[in-house]
């Protein structure tokens, strides 16, 4: 009898441990054909496919109710589709990550409320577990980086979103570390103390920001300090005052020093969000379009610093982001305050759910999701595959409830439902996989320039790769090699759509000055420059081309405009560059 009992109790365990575990091993993918983002996309595809079957069974076993956050999950994703439509946006692979993702969410939603949650969380802890290990392993120099300027990178591209998924695992291992019984608290402790090694190391702020924050509710609900400040304040209020005056104290400093410790980064994200607001302002409702970040947002800078009234510092810290660096601003800037209300609305009934109904291990899995929140401010989790499905995780716990009070045939067919994305999202993967690979390969012969062969090649991987701006760069700057000016700026207006990146631009211009079509050129060079200011490049092209042109009054006052300006890096290009332009004003005199 009590054999039976444990089978009934452990063997869904084992199911939902192992399937979550598959999930959230598309992490672990690294495959340097492909590069470290698009391995792990391909891994994702692949495991999808097996984890949806295998819950369908699961979903007829044991139905469940569905809940507002559910719908509004839906909802949120119905209206992100519509307005990727609506804004003609060619970022085709995010948007069909956005719907599988969703579908991952209800396959959470399924495994929460076919087992305890400690399955659940034992599968997020060893991921956790593997991550810092692998990050150990780099930092002593046993494992290779996955970038060449950082050590310490995981399985990850860089420290950036390493941090950020050891810090969405940390406040949920603490809180068993403090609450568990003897052999899962040693064992949580252990994969607390590596986090605690890893996690300076990445030097990530925002991480140790989002750690502090999950960490304290997990401790404040564990040391129950609310009861505790609030007794403090009844008895002695002028103590209360003095310790929360000195505690305020000692955040303005730490925080001071945080900001210090890279200012240059910090005003860089502050620049970014202020041009960022000017597109919300633009587009308040609906945004500029799922996707669309990239090109709205140089598009937005360029005409920011065309003003005369801006500031030096922020030219210098200037940059062509691909994000935002704040999930919250940038969900804002592409759908608008629609989008931005329908995701607040999934988080707060999130929330609301896990207290009212007093789910176990509450404190740990808010903790969680707190400091994941706190980091989407400072950096960009939704745009890392791996980090967006620890955050599905996160919320599809918090609705969860293992009554079965459900349809079955309302739930069975759902689930079903749910095969239709996943078939036709997946199909052709392998195609598309291979057209990665051959990217890749292709890159030898672009960066060794013989661009004759790699155009070839490139136009054929066009169909399958034209929603990725880095591919549409090479391949126009590949056509404007050839002697095939208008084809090539044909396809980097397409990348401008999807990129911020002036050098884009910058082909451009020199397409339109081998056509003789100046005025054209002209604008190119100038929208370069203003996108990112620092640069000298733009206005050395656009020197030149004055020149070439016969514009020697415009070419000797933008030749001299380049020798004031100061490089944000300087090199010895930068230095080559002056020189030029030196010698073209002593020649044009």
């Amino acid at each position: 009898m009590r054999f039976r009992e444990h089978i009934k109790t452990y063997l869904p365990g084992i199911v939902v441990f192992t399937l979550v575990l598959l999930l959230l091993s598309t992490a672990f993918a690294v495959d340097e054909t492909l590069g470290n983002r698009v391995a792990k996309i391909f891994c994702f595809y692949k495991i999808i496919i097996i984890v949806s079957l295998a819950c369908l069974p699961l979903a007829w076993i044991r139905p469940f109710r569905f809940t507002i956050t559910d719908m509004l999950v839906v909802l949120y994703v119905g209206y992100t589709l519509w307005n990727f439509h609506y804004s003609g946006s060619a970022a085709t692979t995010r948007a069909g990550l956005l719907v599988l993702v969703a579908v991952t969410y209800f396959l959470f939603r399924r495994l929460t409320t076919f087992a305890p949650l400690g399955f659940t969380h034992a599968a997020l802890l060893l991921t956790g577990a593997i991550e810092a290990l692998w990050g150990l392993a780099q930092l002593y120099g046993f494992t290779p980086s996955h970038h060449s300027r950082f050590e310490l990178t995981g399985s990850f591209f860089n420290p950036g979103p390493y941090s950020g998924f050891l810090v969405a695992v940390l406040p949920l291992t603490l809180y068993y570390t403090l609450t568990a019984c003897r052999v899962v608290r040693v064992l949580s402790g252990i994969v607390l103390v590596l986090f605690i090694l890893v996690l300076p190391a990445t030097m990530s702020r925002g991480a140790w920001l989002a750690a502090i924050a999950g960490c304290s509710l997990v401790l404040g609900d564990y040391f129950h300090f609310r009861r505790h400040l609030d007794s403090l304040y009844r008895k002695h209020r002028m103590y209360f005052t003095i310790i929360s005056a000195s505690l305020l104290l000692v955040a303005t400093g730490l925080l001071t020093g945080i900001y210090h410790m890279k200012k240059e980064s910090a005003d860089g994200r502050w620049l970014i969000w202020k041009v960022s607001s000017t597109l919300v302002f633009s587009h308040p409702a609906t945004g500029v379009g799922f996707g669309n970040f990239p090109g709205a947002y140089g598009d937005a800078q360029a005409a920011y610093f065309s003003a005369d009234n801006r500031s030096p510092q922020e030219e210098l810290v200037a940059d062509a982001p691909e994000t935002a660096f704040n999930e919250f601003v940038q969900i804002t800037t592409e759908t608008g305050i629609i989008g931005l209300l329908l995701f607040l609305g999934i988080i707060f009934f999130a929330l609301r759910a896990t207290c009212s109904a007093g789910i176990t291990r509450q404190a740990g899995i808010i903790g969680s999701l707190v400091a994941f929140l706190v980091f989407a401010c400072f950096s960009y989790p939704f745009n890392v595959l791996p980090l967006l499905i620890v955050f599905t995780l996160l919320v599809a716990q918090c609705p969860a409830s293992r009554i079965s009070t459900g349809s079955r045939w309302i739930t069975a067919l759902f689930y079903l439902s749910l095969l239709l994305p996943v078939y036709l999202i997946t199909t052709g993967s392998e195609t598309r996989e291979q057209a990665y690979r051959r990217w890749r390969s292709e890159q030898l012969y672009f960066n060794m320039q013989i661009f004759e062969r790699t155009v070839d090649n490139y136009r054929k991987l066009y169909p399958i790769l034209k929603d990725q701006p880095a591919f549409l760069f090479e391949y126009g700057q590949c056509l404007s090699r050839t002697q095939q000016p208008e084809a090539s700026n044909r396809i980097l207006e397409e990348a401008a759509h999807l990129s911020s990146d002036p050098m884009i631009h910058n082909i451009m211009g020199k397409n339109y000055q081998t056509l003789k079509q100046y005025p054209q050129a002209e604008t190119a060079y100038l929208k370069a420059s203003r996108m990112v200011p620092n640069r000298l490049y733009p206005l050395y092209l656009l020197a030149r081309m004055y020149d070439a042109s016969g514009q020697t009054d415009k070419a000797i006052t933008t030749a001299r405009l380049v020798l004031e300006k100061a490089p944000k890096i300087p090199s010895s290009a930068t230095e080559e560059i002056k020189r030029d332009m030196q010698k073209l004003i002593t020649d044009s005199r």
